[in-house]
């Protein structure tokens, strides 16, 4: 389940909310497999006039008669602005670090990016023609 709570939310506040559906989802006979903060992000659209809110991550595991209880509890609740619930057809993976999409930019490699662009010199031929010609560079080893 990936829900969204109200924006102007400490993180205490924050955590009781996250606790509270914790507790909701445990009453119903849920077990939780993980929970997920991905942060504070802008919205594609405003819901309940607010641009922002703070997205939260839940795996868990509960009888799919309760989904629907689950789903008109969410509802609700004032400080949860919007939430989905997606039925996994396998138990995922679970790691240790963040799922969040805007983690993995700071693990992003210079060896997996985009290379550099060639570096283009201007070469005279017949003073007239001007043509453009990669640059191709030297690998120079450093003596010691």
């Amino acid at each position: 389940m990936l829900f969204i709570i109200h924006p102007n939310y400490e993180q205490d506040r924050l955590n009781t909310v996250v606790s509270a559906v914790k507790k909701e989802i445990s009453d119903k006979g849920g077990k939780i497999l993980k929970v997920d903060d991905w942060g504070k992000r802008k919205l594609a659209y405003l819901i309940n006039k607010q641009r922002y809110g703070s997205y939260i991550l839940m795996y868990f595991e509960v009888d799919p008669e309760i989904i629907q209880e689950i789903y008109a509890w969410m509802e609700i609740q004032s400080q949860v602005l919007h939430q989905m619930i997606i039925r996994l057809e396998e138990k995922p993976e679970l790691s240790e670090g963040s799922e969040n999409p805007d983690s993995h930019k700071a693990s992003y490699s210079k060896d997996k990016g985009r290379q550099p662009k060639e570096k283009v010199e201007k070469v005279e031929k017949d003073d007239k023609n001007l043509t453009e010609e990669p640059v191709k560079e030297k690998d120079e080893e450093i003596g010691e």
